[in-house]
């Protein structure tokens, strides 16, 4: 499989009021995001089936009752986070994504209206391996 430079995700394991997991999940997509992997971090009912109905919104629920298989949930953020992200990891593989960006969800990558960050990405130099916004 040969990943297309400009396809990017974004993952994210969130536990906040439902307002600003619909508010984050539309930013990117806003910025043309190809895919979201989301996790819920608490049980959010009204958000998970609002982003469960988008194509491009994969919803993972990892609040507290949640039991996946034989695995046991992280006791910390910082534990759930790794655990999170390297499922996306292999989410963003199996989706043929080149890029994928870990964001808390008060954090919002700006660009202006017209940029492209898919492309702007794709542009980078195939050894590049990490991004990072600077002004």
């Amino acid at each position: 499989m040969s990943l297309e430079p400009h396809r990017w995700a974004v993952m994210s394991t969130i536990k906040a009021p439902t307002k600003d997991i619909l508010s984050f999940a539309a930013h990117y997509l806003s910025l043309r995001a190809t895919h979201l992997y989301l996790f819920l971090d608490f049980p959010d009912p009204e958000a998970q089936g609002h982003l469960e109905n988008h194509p491009n919104i994969h919803v993972t629920n990892t609040a507290p009752n949640y039991k996946q298989a034989s695995v046991r949930r992280p006791q910390t953020v910082e534990r759930r986070q790794i655990e999170n992200i390297k499922t996306a990891i292999e989410f963003a593989r199996r989706d043929d994504i080149a890029w994928l960006g870990h964001f808390d969800n008060d954090e919002f990558l700006h660009a202006p209206s017209h940029a492209n960050v898919g492309m702007r990405l794709a542009r980078l130099d195939d050894d590049v391996m990490c991004a990072r916004p600077t002004r």
